[in-house]
């Protein structure tokens, strides 16, 4: 250092060797405590980094959970859409065994056993249950006993009424109608039940999801908040290593070695912007709003 500089007009030739030794070491000392609040505040800055990145995956995770809600609310939609058209295709039909069971039973009165024509239609509805159940449906074998004596009684009574009344072939084409219009409204409707079941999975996986993205909602709003602590530490971790460097150029100053000031001043313009954004981002989610992507990568921009 007993060079002389012309550009930077550092003059040291006639300096001490003792001065020299003491500027060395305050210089050396300044140093050192110029990388220690480096150091920290680098170390906070890679906290703030990996609490950015958090953040981010919450909300990486949430758009992902929605995209799925979304295929389930339009399964869901679609299966009550269905539900509605084949509930208006079973009434229809039942309005019209309604109106077929009427003309039957105009058509035949009363049997000499005492049924009526609305008795035999319930009678014969509750064999063909019978049946269909015994079919379709696991029973123990006391119980499908059991179904099979009231079935076989229900068929005596069925048999006994068609024998005692009157039947002409209009009343027997309408019975042939009418079975086959029965059997069409029953497969409406357990196409309907099914559509309903099918609408009530989505809808309850649906809100499943809505549940889970509560949840990383929840915990997005907790990093954002540790996020802006995290950032006002490393403000205060910036400053000082400002306040730890100034110290140093100064000494450098007094010791006539200059240094250019452009970087120190985009650093605190910098450094202002950042606290301005940090006060208004904590108001936000404060009020529930929640941080951008462009937001966490300005504060995190200080070096």
């Amino acid at each position: 250092m007993a060079s002389e500089t012309t550009n930077n007009k550092t003059v040291e030739a006639n300096v001490p060797k003792e001065g020299k030794k003491d500027g060395k070491k305050r210089l050396d000392t300044l140093r050192v405590k110029v990388n220690a609040a480096k150091k920290e505040r680098d170390d906070l800055n890679a906290k703030l980094r990996s609490k950015r990145d958090s953040i981010m995956g919450f909300y990486n995770e949430i758009d992902k959970l929605l995209k799925e809600a979304r295929v389930h609310k339009e399964t869901r939609d679609d299966a009550n859409k269905k539900v509605s058209e084949f509930k208006i295709k079973r009434d229809e039909a039942n309005a019209k065994i309604a109106e077929m069971n009427k003309a039957l039973s105009s058509m035949r009165g009363v049997s000499t056993g005492g049924m009526n024509r609305r008795e035999y239609e319930k009678t014969k509805e509750e064999a063909e249950r019978l049946e269909w159940k015994l079919q379709t449906s696991p029973v123990s074998k006391a119980r499908e006993k059991v179904m099979v004596r009231q079935i076989e009684t229900l068929a005596i009574k069925l048999a006994d009424y068609e024998e005692s009344v009157p039947v002409t072939s209009e009343a027997k084409n309408l019975d042939k109608e009418l079975k086959t219009l029965r059997t069409r409204a029953d497969q409406f409707h357990k196409e309907l039940l099914g559509q309903s079941d099918r609408g009530e999975e989505a809808h309850a996986a649906m809100h499943e999801i809505y549940k889970k993205v509560d949840g990383k909602r929840e915990k997005a709003k907790k990093a954002e908040e540790i996020f802006l602590e995290t950032k006002r530490e490393v403000d205060l971790a910036h400053e000082k290593f400002v306040v730890a460097l100034n110290e140093l150029r100064a000494e450098e100053d007094a010791q006539g070695i200059k240094r250019t000031r452009e970087r120190r001043e985009q650093i605190e313009k910098l450094k202002k912007d950042q606290e301005e954004k940090t006060d208004d981002l904590m108001s936000a989610l404060k009020g529930g709003g929640v941080i951008k992507t462009e937001d966490l990568l300005f504060l995190q921009d200080l070096d």
